[in-house]
């Protein structure tokens, strides 16, 4: 049992919920009423979110109970949107095949006894009703598990957070132009705001020595590493720190050989600052697949060194090995996937733009399916996304779910 309660829980906030879950839970008597504390909840966590959002943090202690907040933000969100809009697709034969089954994990064998049963049945009924029947089992469970959710959001909104609204107060605002929400999405690093803060304080802190100072950045394929570093290097603070930002990609220091940074067919400029109080500093970015040549490695640092004698220039280096953690002098950053709460907060803000998803809420849980697939690949969600915001109907969104399929 308590396998099967594991099992749906956690499937229920990382994964699509099914349609099944949302009329399931919304015959339980008490449901409703944790619901709306969820509701609530997070709303107050979206107003605290809004406001730290609009202030330029510097403290790492109140960035991480930042990023702790966004993070049950988002999950609660997940939630409620998956019991709203899943249980819009009842009569959407196009999409409830697809639906059905995600209730497990894909090694569970309640999992395989679902979809054996939907194969047994030969339709979609009847993977709904053995769904409904492996969870009819754990209906205490699976409300202790909200019930405890919703009391972990709440006791965060409560601990502590006058003293970090206080705190809240003494930052700058970050100036920016009003706009819809998703414009502002479009061009901000999502899901890595703490992460962006914490590469702007290593590129903006003096250097106590001389010592070529070094950051590595290390995460899978699709972690968007560059794209932060690239993110951060448009900074005014950044570029008006360093004389020059260069980019060195992947494969330049596979073999060795003498770095020349004035010029070297290598690099790509990406910033170039003759304001004299810049003092001839470099901020090279180095991007490695594959294990560096240690001579090339040597030869780069050597040549930092001789062009910005007086230090102050600094290198990042990004990987998806954790071999590059060694060539750092502080300690590395890990940048993992964003969370498919996250990842879905942002899918839904791009691809409904300045639409309300609660309008069409068939088209909104498309939408979260279609997120599904993607991964959590940041790139993705601003091309697809895009894409559906620019063909919004349910025909064309049917299509491009069913390209998937």
């Amino acid at each position: 049992m308590d396998i099967l309660v594991s099992a749906i829980v956690g499937d229920l906030v990382s994964r699509s919920a099914s349609f099944v879950i949302g009329k399931y839970f919304q015959q339980q008597p008490g449901i409703d009423m944790i619901l709306q504390r969820l509701q609530r909840v997070v709303q107050r966590i979206d107003t605290v979110v809004e406001e730290a959002e609009g202030r330029r943090i510097t403290n790492q202690g109140m960035l991480r109970q930042l990023k702790t907040l966004r993070q049950g933000m988002y999950r609660g969100r997940y939630i409620l949107d998956a019991l709203r809009f899943q249980a819009a697709l009842e009569d959407e034969e196009e999409v409830s095949h697809s639906l059905t089954a995600v209730l497990l994990s894909e090694s569970s064998s309640l999992a395989k006894r679902l979809r054996f049963s939907g194969a047994a049945g030969g339709g979609s009924s009847s993977n709904r009703d053995a769904a409904a029947l492996l969870m009819s089992g754990a209906n205490n469970k699976i409300r202790e598990e909200l019930q405890r959710m919703v009391s972990s959001l709440e006791d965060t909104m409560d601990a502590g957070m006058k003293e970090f609204l206080l705190f809240l107060e003494s930052y700058p605002r970050v100036l920016r132009q009003p706009h819809a929400a998703y414009l502002f999405l479009e061009n901000c690093m999502f899901g890595r705001q703490t992460e962006r803060e914490q590469v702007l304080d290593f590129l903006l802190r003096p250097g106590a020595t001389p010592m070529l100072a070094i950051l590595p950045i290390v995460g899978p394929l699709g972690a968007a590493k560059t794209t932060l570093v690239e993110h951060v290097c448009r900074d005014d603070s950044v570029r008006g720190r360093f004389s020059t930002i260069l980019f060195l990609p992947e494969g330049s220091l596979e073999d060795e050989g003498v770095t020349d940074l004035r010029g070297g067919s290598n690099f790509k400029v990406r910033h170039q600052n003759h304001a004299t109080q810049s003092h001839n500093r470099f901020l090279i970015i180095v991007e490695t697949a594959k294990d560096m040549n240690e001579g090339a490695w040597r030869s780069l640092k050597s040549c930092v060194a001789h062009m910005a004698p007086c230090g102050g220039s600094k290198i990042i280096v990004t990987g998806r090995s954790d071999r590059i953690v060694d060539l750092g002098t502080t300690e590395a950053l890990s940048l993992g996937r964003v969370p498919r709460e996250a990842y879905w907060y942002l899918f839904k803000s791009l691809a409904f733009g300045s639409a309300n998803p609660d309008e069409d809420r068939s088209m909104a849980a498309m939408a979260m399916e279609i997120a599904s697939e993607h991964r959590q690949c940041l790139l993705s969600a601003h091309m697809v996304a895009g894409l559906l915001r620019d063909n919004f109907s349910p025909r064309f969104w049917r299509a491009i779910l069913g390209l998937g399929a």
